[in-house]
């Protein structure tokens, strides 16, 4: 029986040390689900993306930057099978000087 990853929306308290926005996007265990989506400090976006999985999948939240400089990591968590209906969970990210809330269900 497999599950569904639902990531909800995405909350920026405070960009990366960076100058200027982040260009955020969001990968499911590698390959890109979501963005970029321009961010800066105290803005929200709903990301809506559903994935099926077995056991538990990887999220990783990750800051594009123009080549050649590589892409800033803000951060990843594991969604586990276990979590299935138990309603809205929330994960901090705080990768390279960042502060972000990400909002998934599992079900």
């Amino acid at each position: 029986m497999m599950a569904t990853l639902t990531l909800n929306r995405i909350y920026c308290h405070h960009t990366t040390s960076g100058p200027g926005d982040d260009d955020v996007y969001i990968k499911v265990d590698g390959l890109r689900v979501w963005g970029e989506a321009e961010m800066g400090d105290e803005d929200g976006e709903d990301i809506d993306v559903s994935k099926n999985f077995g056991t538990k999948v990887k999220v990783s939240v990750w800051d594009a930057d123009d080549a050649p400089s590589p892409d800033d990591f803000l951060g990843a968590f594991w969604a586990h099978k276990s979590q299935a209906n138990t309603g809205e969970q929330a994960e901090v990210l705080t990768g390279d000087g960042s502060y972000y809330d990400i909002y998934y269900e599992v079900s």
